[in-house]
């Protein structure tokens, strides 16, 4: 008995372990885990009758085409040598990248040109020593703006900018090119869903779906990998011989960030649920609503008309003759 209780202890402790490991030292940050509440997606819907069914799917989509934005300043004398020498990085720049790959393309987009000003000593005969603002050079900024369509990419687009001395990396950002393919999808798999709860809920409770009327809403949500990004900062902690003999051991903890995509707990189905790379999340909720349909009202009958009596007599003569008794 008591080597069974050791097994399983020695099993609880195991468990313990590896659910740390696969969190990691993330799980001593405040950040808590992004979970959607039930009515995330704002999908209307009559929720007096308690006859709804609903239905929640996510695609968790592969971007097909990613989009970097790097920024660069340059000061010159003159307008002409601003231009001339930040043209001469991005030409450099253009230049690298058909070698990393002729299809990445490079755009340019011209942010601000303004003066630099400086403070100028003026001596006055009858008044006091002033400072004056005058234009002694400009200065000139711009974005570049590198679509690539393999992650893989990004590094050798960082070390051909960082060798042209371009260090300002602002963001990148993803696209997708077909959305409406996605969104057919998740319709598609929850139209599925949605015949199949039919089905269970008439057997269930011994109904014909035809007398029931069905009330349809829908709606999507779209998160992009930018919109999940949590911080984080490394875990450390004193040391006892640093209690013990009241060691100065306040390191710097570094802070970083980390991407952390929607837990898909939530959800009756979804596209793609193993995450290796941020992903365009694309959420969809359907709600059938099921109300009894009136029942109709009986048509009365017209009451039938009475019969009308007539009388009629034989003449002497043999002649037929009606005889009005109104």
């Amino acid at each position: 008995m008591k080597k069974i209780i050791g097994i399983l202890t020695l099993l609880c402790i195991l468990q313990a372990v590896q659910a740390q490991y696969k969190m990691g030292n993330w799980a001593y940050s405040s950040t808590a885990p992004i979970v959607l509440n039930a009515n995330n997606i704002a999908v209307p819907v009559n929720y007096k009758e308690n006859n709804v069914i609903t239905i929640k799917g996510m695609y968790n989509a592969t971007p097909d085409a990613y989009v970097a934005i790097f920024s660069l300043s340059q000061e010159a004398l003159t307008e002409k040598e601003a231009n001339q020498l930040i043209n001469q990085k991005i030409d450099a720049v253009r230049a690298g990248l058909k070698e990393v790959n002729p299809r990445l393309e490079l755009y340019v987009d011209i942010i601000s040109f303004v003066p630099i000003y400086d403070q100028t000593l003026e001596k006055k005969i009858f008044s006091k020593n002033t400072f004056t603002e005058r234009p002694v050079g400009f200065e000139l900024k711009k974005n570049i703006i590198i679509e690539y369509k393999k992650t893989s990419e990004l590094n050798k687009i960082f070390s051909v900018c960082t060798a042209n001395g371009i260090y300002d990396y602002i963001r990148s950002d993803a696209v997708i090119t077909d959305m409406g393919k996605i969104k057919s999808r998740l319709r598609k798999s929850a139209d599925s869903m949605v015949y199949l709860q039919l089905d269970r809920y008439t057997k269930l409770r011994d109904i014909d779906i035809k007398d029931y009327k069905r009330t349809l809403a829908e709606g999507y949500t779209v998160v992009y990998p930018g919109e999940k990004y949590s911080n984080y900062t490394a875990f450390s902690c004193t040391s006892y011989f640093t209690k013990k003999f009241n060691l100065n051991n306040d390191a710097k903890k570094k802070i970083t960030k980390h991407y952390l995509p929607i837990i898909d707990k939530e959800f009756d189905f979804v596209v793609n649920p193993v995450i290796a790379e941020p992903a365009i999340q694309v959420m969809y909720q359907i709600n059938i609503a099921l109300s009894k349909k009136p029942t109709p009202k009986p048509t009365s009958k017209p009451a039938p008309a009475a019969p009308t009596k007539e009388v009629f007599i034989i003449t002497p003569q043999g002649d037929l003759k009606q005889i009005n008794i109104n």
